[in-house]
């Protein structure tokens, strides 16, 4: 897929996801199987991923490229080599 997240969008999902991580296995306490917890470990893991990536299928289905103009030009400049 097309790279659709720019600086500042990867910045804010890698802050979250790790957050969310966290929140999610504290929300388990220690007790298995707590959907709360799991949706928040996958919801997290998610984010991580998508920052990773710079993809986001979500984002990218909605029509939202969060990347700024000179991400763009860089990108156009990367294909034609």
């Amino acid at each position: 897929m097309k790279e659709n997240m720019g600086k500042q969008d990867r910045t804010a999902r890698s802050v979250l996801g790790p957050s969310l991580i966290v929140l999610g296995y504290l929300c388990l306490e220690g007790r298995k199987g707590r959907p709360l917890g799991l949706m928040s470990m996958l919801a997290g893991a998610t984010l991580i991923e998508s920052a990773i990536t710079r993809v986001c299928p979500l984002s990218a289905a909605l029509g939202i490229d969060t990347r700024s103009a000179q991400e763009k030009i860089r990108d156009r400049k990367q294909l034609l080599y």
